[in-house]
């Protein structure tokens, strides 16, 4: 095992997941700077092989994963639009129930 992944695995010299909207580029792009692509996770097993780079030098090693920009966190458009629909939802209950009370506190005032 190189010195550089003992580091990464004690803490030091961590390298991050990468999120974009182009993962095929960020891959060929990783390969032509030396990375090694393709390969099966070192650090974090499970990840997808495909989308797995690893480089291992003087300075700095292990394995950066890469992801799909709309898959940031595991949430999907369709949940934000939900919980965004949610609020208004909320914020008119909110609204209506509030000129209610006005409207029955004026009433009463008036009797």
């Amino acid at each position: 095992m190189s010195q550089a992944f003992q580091g990464l695995q004690k803490g030091v010299s961590k390298l991050p997941d990468v999120w974009t909207e182009h993962p095929e580029i960020v891959r060929d792009l990783l390969r032509e700077a030396g990375f090694s692509c393709g390969v099966e996770p070192r650090i974090l097993k499970g990840r997808d092989p495909d989308w797995t780079c690893i480089i291992d030098g003087q300075r700095i090693g292990g394995d950066i994963y890469i992801h799909e920009a709309d898959a940031i966190q595991g949430v999907s458009n369709g949940v934000v639009f939900a919980l965004l629909g949610m609020l208004v939802a909320v914020l008119l209950v909110v609204l209506w129930q509030t000129w209610v009370i006005i409207s029955l506190k004026r009433r009463a005032r008036g009797s």
